[in-house]
């Protein structure tokens, strides 16, 4: 699993680029980069999981966790899921999908247009 955090210009915005398995041996990297994404204070965070190869239940709980994070710090939370049906399967099953707020690309994400949201 690789994760990547990176600031994204004059889009105010944190980008956290995921990729390759999120399960219980990846799960605190991946919680260590929501957080170091919420403490540089922008007022969105990205989080682009069209590389994730596997979510797991730990995967959906830091997603979570990372939506409590967003509230409590009035920061705006996106995924970037893609038609990843490795992401969107678990998300669906288990109803989080309709908590998180998922888009289909890294454009959509940054501009906030709801367009084309993920489904």
């Amino acid at each position: 699993m690789t994760v990547g955090r990176h600031g994204h210009g004059g889009r105010e915005a944190v980008i956290v680029r995921v990729a390759g398995e999120i399960d219980d041996e990846t799960s605190g990297q991946v919680r260590a980069a929501y957080a170091e994404a919420f403490a540089a204070g922008r007022p969105t965070v990205v989080v682009d999981l069209t590389g994730v190869t596997l979510l797991a239940s730990f995967g959906i709980a830091d997603l979570l966790l990372a939506r409590r994070s967003a509230t409590s710090t009035g920061t705006e939370l996106r995924l970037v899921v893609g038609e990843n049906p490795r992401v969107l399967r678990p998300l669906h099953l288990t109803g989080v999908a309709d908590v998180l707020g998922l888009c289909r690309d890294l454009d959509e994400a940054l501009t906030g247009e709801p367009g084309s949201r993920a489904g």
